[in-house]
């Protein structure tokens, strides 16, 4: 919460609700990016690997963040407030709504290389503003986000610093998953990249021009 302010029920209620809605729109960018097939973004590249072999990239996606919180509390250990197990929550709310977009746009089958880019450029517009609308909330975070947050905190390393680091070695870890179980990078593409770029600007855009109707939204 911002400066310590302490929200009323009812602006709670709405954060929550703000929330929850962010992470249907947060699962339909990475459901879409996968069926896209040029690679999700840094943070669901390993689910999305994983789930070519064994399980649904939801189901990985709830498992790959939970033990990004059991890595978190290790690192934070006393520091680490019983709170931050609500993150798990978001985590399996997350997970159950990938899976239900992969069933609903299981009509997505692009044929061609342009088509391929229409829906992973698609893909990065909803999932931006997906984060974008959980940022506004300013509740729970993505255990994703706690993670970096918590090294941030325990080794004083700059966020975008630690950002950055947390993004590469998802990929890597990513890449080499899909090599060794897939012999192809499958999952780990040029796609990847681009939301890895493309994701700080368009949040940024929606910060801009919607940042204060959804502030005054909340109140």
């Amino acid at each position: 919460m911002e400066d310590g302010y302490e929200y009323t029920g009812r602006q709670l209620a709405k954060r929550y609700c703000l929330l929850v809605i962010a992470l249907f729109f947060m699962a339909c960018g990475i459901a879409m990016s996968k069926l896209a097939e040029l690679g999700t973004t840094p943070i669901s590249c390993i689910p999305a690997v994983l789930s070519y072999s064994w399980l649904t990239i939801g189901a990985w996606t709830i498992i790959v963040n939970a033990i990004l919180i059991v890595l978190e509390a290790l690192i934070l250990r006393k520091d680490f407030r019983i709170f931050q197990v609500l993150q798990l929550a978001v985590a399996f709310i997350l997970g159950i709504f990938v899976d239900i977009w992969v069933e609903l746009l299981s009509f997505v089958d692009p044929q061609t290389y342009a088509a391929q880019w229409f829906w992973c450029i698609l893909s990065a517009v909803i999932l931006a503003f997906g984060v974008f609308m959980e940022v506004r909330a300013d509740t729970l975070v993505a255990p994703g986000e706690g993670f970096v947050m918590a090294v941030v905190s325990k080794y004083h390393i700059p966020f975008p610093k630690m950002k950055v680091i947390n993004d590469v070695t998802m990929v890597t870890l990513g890449a080499i998953l899909a090599v060794s179980t897939l012999g192809t990078l499958r999952g780990v593409r040029e796609g990847t990249i681009f939301a890895a770029i493309a994701l700080g600007f368009v949040i940024g855009f929606y910060r801009k021009y919607l940042g204060g109707a959804f502030d005054r939204l909340l109140k």
